[in-house]
């Protein structure tokens, strides 16, 4: 799952042809038309998103983010939709192993790791190189091209965050 504007199915389709079984894309208008979402927002159209689909299938047990947006570094989206879905949460992760109904997530600290118990469902931020990177197989680049790329259309949350001014501050040299 995704939120982007339309040319992100690209992406999806990446994703089939290195084994995700499913594509959905949630998108709405002013993302299409270029314009970018704010974390609330993103999270906000992800929490419908998930309702939507954990209603029709059952509950999802574990919920991937990456640890932080790539653009602004906001560690916000996974911890905002595990709070509206009522789900614990944990970030930087670097190892997951899921048995029994719980997830056991570790995470590097300065002391070597910390190791975290969770109750699914889950949410999990997880850092780079958790896994090993993925290759599209030909079979795979086949599939994901004839793959069904859902489509969410949210309607854009009112609220959120919004400029209010853009202010450079005067220079001050001491010597």
């Amino acid at each position: 799952l995704t939120v982007g504007p339309p040319e992100a199915e690209e992406q999806l389709r990446f994703s089939v042809s290195v084994g995700a079984q499913h594509a959905i894309l949630v998108t709405n208008e002013s993302l299409a038309s270029g314009q970018d979402l704010d974390p609330q927002a993103t999270a906000r159209a992800i929490v419908d998103a998930v309702l939507t689909l954990e209603a029709e299938g059952g509950p999802f047990d574990v919920l991937l983010f990456g640890n932080e947006s790539a653009d602004s570094g906001g560690y916000q989206v996974g911890i905002r939709v595990a709070r509206a879905l009522g789900r614990p949460v944990v970030n930087g992760i670097k190892a997951i192993d899921v048995a029994d109904g719980v997830l056991t997530a570790r995470r590097e600290s300065d002391a070597g790791f910390e190791v975290y118990e969770l109750a699914l469902p889950a949410v999990v931020g997880v850092k780079e190189g958790i896994n090993l990177p993925r290759y599209p197989t030909l079979p795979g680049r086949l599939r994901s091209k004839k793959a069904e790329v859902h489509t969410i259309t949210e309607v854009p949350p009112s609220g959120g965050l919004t400029m209010v001014r853009f202010e450079t501050p005067v220079a001050e040299v001491t010597e």
